[in-house]
């Protein structure tokens, strides 16, 4: 079933934006390949351009959307692209294409989440998780800030840095300096945990000292409360024990966040789709088709 379009597609037609009743005509229909449903067609009357029902849809001009969202529960469970393609019979360069608009429409259901009051909470856990970029030369750091009461994800965002440690006069040798974008990185995700604080929040990190001045800058008002260690001690409770969870949850469900993989991701970019399309099937966004 579909709806009579509301306005003309066309930016530059006077219809674009508003637009009466009657301002197009019937032209016909066709036929989609993937499901073989009937399509009407219409023509604007000012513009005189044709368009369908389907140039309102987000799958427009997809040939296979009915895959849509098997791939990606896949992508989000532990699958890789080359065997997600494998398993749904897919070419790759499909599931490389439909993987980066799934990431795109985790990220507009995010945006809608924090902006509409979703995720809003009085209590946020906050820290950096480090992974690696094609080698270990090239550490990655991720910053992550999640709802503890239900699990969700409010912000994670991906950032470079300098390799440390043993290897660390290797990876100067061989790629050089890297720029170090943490605190840039932790600045966005402070800023997702601002739209959905409530007026009493309080934010529980590790005992980095540089969290305190990350959080009174960000939100002057909120309660920071560091933990030097994260054992449980005289059994008790974890206190980051969410967050904890979640991070091993990301390196299960994520593949190329998985320790020694092979699959590691070969750009910054892909990492922070892989990120976005986790966000929407962790905190349960609907991103279907409508």
């Amino acid at each position: 079933m579909f709806s009579r379009p509301s306005h003309c597609p066309n930016p530059a037609c006077l219809h674009h934006q508003t637009a009466p009743a009657d301002f197009f005509i019937n032209r016909g229909s066709f036929r989609t390949k993937h499901d073989r449903q009937q399509v009407p067609r219409y023509q604007c009357k000012t513009c005189m351009k044709t368009f369908s029902s389907r140039r309102f849809s987000p799958t427009y001009r997809q040939h296979k959307p009915q895959v849509n969202e098997t791939l990606g529960n896949l992508l989000s469970s532990g699958v890789t692209q080359r065997r997600a393609a494998i398993v749904m019979g897919l070419n790759k360069v499909t599931v490389a294409r439909k993987f980066a608009w799934l990431a795109g429409r985790g990220r507009q259901a995010h945006r809608t989440a924090l902006a509409t009051g979703q995720l809003n909470t009085s209590y946020v856990q906050f820290d950096e998780m480090e992974t690696i970029e094609h080698s270990k030369l090239k550490p990655l750091s991720i910053a992550l800030a999640v709802r503890p009461q239900t699990g969700e994800i409010i912000g994670a965002k991906v950032a470079t840095m300098n390799c440390h440690g043993h290897m660390a006069a290797l990876s100067q040798k061989v790629y050089g300096w890297r720029p170090d974008t943490r605190p840039m990185a932790c600045r966005d995700v402070m800023n997702a945990i601002k739209a959905v604080a409530k007026p009493r929040i309080t934010v529980t990190t590790d005992g980095k000292a540089a969290y305190a001045d990350l959080i009174k800058g960000a939100m002057p008002h909120a309660v920071h409360k560091p933990y030097v260690s994260r054992v449980a001690v005289h059994g008790a409770r974890d206190p980051l024990f969410r967050l904890n969870h979640t991070c091993a949850k990301l390196r299960s469900d994520v593949s190329r966040l998985a320790p020694r993989t092979w699959s590691a991701s070969k750009c910054l970019r892909g990492m922070q789709d892989h990120l976005d399309l986790y966000i929407g099937y962790n905190n349960r966004y609907d991103l279907k088709e409508r």
